[in-house]
């Protein structure tokens, strides 16, 4: 991993690595530290603290599964999905 120059550009990388997921809670409960601080570091022009920087390069270190490619292997479409033709079959069941 390169080395985190700030707390913004932890932030940039986290929010890369981890969209749509409460990285921030992640990075505090492993860093032992309250959200509110890993908030305030992460707005910083410093760099973090060694707790937030240690638990951060644990999360953004590559991983065996990591090729790009979700554990199943492939990418899943539109028609792959279990329930994919569920919500036209709602209204037949709604008026019964």
């Amino acid at each position: 991993m390169e080395p985190i120059a700030n707390g913004r550009e932890l932030a940039l990388r986290m929010a890369d690595q981890y969209p749509h997921q409460d990285w921030v809670a992640m990075l505090a409960e492993g860093a032992g530290k309250s959200r509110e601080f890993v908030e305030w570091q992460l707005q910083e022009d410093t760099q973090p603290s060694p707790e937030i920087i240690s638990v951060a390069a644990e999360m953004l270190a590559p991983t065996e599964l990591d090729d790009g490619e979700p554990e199943g292997g492939q990418l899943l479409t539109e028609d792959d999905l279990p329930f994919s033709g569920l919500p036209g079959n709602l209204g037949k069941l709604r008026q019964e």
